[in-house]
């Protein structure tokens, strides 16, 4: 075996790829931590260490480049040299002389592979943990210049002034006490002349606050980083109600710290994507279609709970809701459903009735009645928690028409309305399970199942809920049929660039490595594609999968023409 010529091969081959794998892999480093740089996530010094953990994350898209670069100068300078003929002259076959090339891409390959499904997610996930980390680092400093930050979606938090400090032994002990285990507090910032505003899905507020402080900390767990925010002294404010409150102690959060990266399958390891597709509700968008699913199931409960209550014994015990500060008892001779609402309705000789009892600690709902409403038509509306707050748990809101207000029952009415809207309420005790959110998604889909037939929003939350799981699996799948091909691109390039170089040894090394570039473009174009495909819904995962393969099955053919049209000669 001709070791001399293969060691010379492979010390030229290596030397070039390292020379220009380092310079790629630098360059695209510092590109990528431009724009985090630009929208204020990233200090100067946290850059350096964000360029450091994504370094290896540039290795999959760099070696296939940095090998067909290596493979197209080696061989085009052997070829020149006339080092390639006098191989051939020797006995020493092309096969053989491509050997060493085929070898070191065979181990690329195996290396790059592992590196993609085991070592690169980590990185993926440290250099997102040092954006999530830095971020409150730029609010303090953007704090400090007078500048509001809004890198929160939905708030936007303004202050006087803002300090980073240390979170104490006592601090950490109390923060902890209640909190999971691997939920781990890591920053504390305290705010001086704070105001927060809280934004709806069009940037438009909804709510703001304003207090003489606040604490800001910065929680990290498995499933992702958030922040809490405790306002002291504070006053909020709802333009849409027009409700000022006053509070003592005022908490808002969690929020979720959005992270660029943990919620897209590519990064995630072998062992971890294998877990996420058994335990899909682990994932982001499972997760919400799961917690939007548990919500409407949760509507559907109580809107079949007080329908049910209220019908029983002909409306004459009605059903009870807890409002904010009292409780009340409401009782309809006429219940009945239209389009998710209860509607209600009086008859001649029995109107809408509902109560404000006054009763004791333990039997709050059965002392004397305070005060008493009669309506002639009502509609009960039951709405979902926003999806910022925390729970399941639905309320009821209530429409009444023709109102009047008596004070003691048999007196005269104090008040007459032509319509009234008691505040949100809930039922007594909760109407599904808190936990339920929790639980495995089959007992959830099990929850789901009776109210199906029943409320077209439990059947458009299941289906949501389908959809995303059936695309992460989706997801799950591309992924790792692109790191394999992402990894085999690597072989072919390196052996394409050798033969490429060999057969237009009369050619300018820029002419030669531009067909070795074009076809790496065009490759991980296609095999890019064929994973959008393979997740798309529009089309299927075989003809997506297909389309993922075809770059690298036309890169081998057409390597295979070319050395079968060079061995000829």
């Amino acid at each position: 075996m001709p070791w001399t010529i293969y060691r010379y091969i492979l010390k030229e081959l290596l030397k070039l790829m390292a020379i220009s794998s380092l310079v790629l892999v630098t360059m695209i480093s510092f590109a990528a931590a431009i724009k985090p740089m630009s929208d204020g996530l990233l200090g100067a010094g946290a850059m350096l260490k964000f360029v450091g953990y994504s370094a290896p994350t540039m290795l999959g898209f760099v070696l296939p480049f940095a090998g067909a670069f290596a493979s197209t100068l080696v061989f085009i300078r052997m070829a020149s040299d006339n080092e390639v003929l006098a191989c051939s002259a020797s006995g020493i076959s092309y096969a053989k002389v491509l050997a060493p090339v085929a070898a070191l891409g065979l181990v690329l390959t195996m290396g790059l592979f592992y590196l993609s499904n085991f070592v690169v997610p980590g990185f993926y996930r440290a250099a997102a943990e040092t954006l999530e980390s830095d971020m409150l680092s730029v609010l303090v400093t953007q704090l400090n210049q007078n500048r509001p930050f809004t890198e929160i979606e939905g708030y936007v938090i303004y202050a006087d002034s803002a300090i980073q400090k240390p979170i104490s032994p006592d601090q950490r002990k109390a923060i902890q006490k209640d909190a999971p285990a691997d939920i781990i507090a890591t920053k504390y910032i305290r705010l001086e002349g704070v105001a927060v505003g809280e934004l709806d899905e069009q940037d438009i507020v909804r709510a703001d606050s304003t207090a003489r402080e606040a604490n800001i900390l910065l929680f990290q767990g498995p499933e992702g980083s958030f922040v809490t925010l405790k306002l002291i002294e504070a006053m909020r404010y709802q333009p849409d109600v027009g409700e000022l409150e006053y509070s003592q102690s005022l908490p808002i959060g969690p929020i979720d710290i959005p992270s660029p990266f943990g919620d897209d399958p590519k990064f995630f390891s072998w062992p971890q994507l294998r877990k996420l597709y058994q335990e899909p509700d682990r994932f982001g968008d499972v997760h919400d279609a799961k917690m939007e699913l548990a919500r409407q199931v949760a509507v559907a409960e109580l809107r079949t709970s007080i329908r049910k209550d209220m019908r029983a014994n002909s409306g004459q015990t009605g059903v009870v809701l807890s409002g904010s500060r009292q409780g009340y008892r409401i009782m309809s001779p006429s219940v009945r459903t239209v389009r998710g609402a209860i509607v209600l309705k009086s008859m001649p000789d029995r109107p809408i009735t509902i109560e404000y009892p006054v009763g004791t600690e333990q039997h709050p709902y059965d002392g004397p009645v305070l005060r008493r409403i009669e309506a002639v038509s009502g509609l009960i509306s039951i709405e979902s928690p926003d999806e910022r707050q925390p729970g399941i748990e639905p309320t009821a809101s209530i429409e009444l028409g023709e109102v009047r207000v008596f004070r003691v029952p048999g007196a005269e009415p104090i008040t007459e309305k032509l319509t009234d809207t008691l505040p949100p309420m809930v039922w007594q005790n909760p109407v599904i399970d808190p936990e339920t959110a929790s639980k495995p998604i089959d007992d959830l889909l099990t929850a789901a199942g009776q109210h199906l037939t029943l409320s077209k929003n439990v059947e458009a939350a299941r289906l949501g809920l389908d959809r995303n799981i059936q695309k992460l699996g989706r997801k799950i799948i591309a992924q790792l049929h692109e790191r394999a091909a992402s990894a085999i691109t690597c072989l072919i390039l390196l052996v394409f660039g050798s033969v490429l170089a060999i057969h237009l040894k009369g050619q300018m090394p820029l002419v030669v490595f531009f067909w070795s570039f074009l076809l790496a473009v065009v490759s991980i174009i296609v095999i890019n594609t064929g994973q959008t495909l393979a997740i798309a819904k529009q089309s299927t995962v075989v003809s997506g999968l297909a389309v993922l393969w075809a770059g690298n099955i036309g890169l081998a053919l057409i390597t295979f023409m070319v050395y079968k049209k060079l061995a000829r000669n």
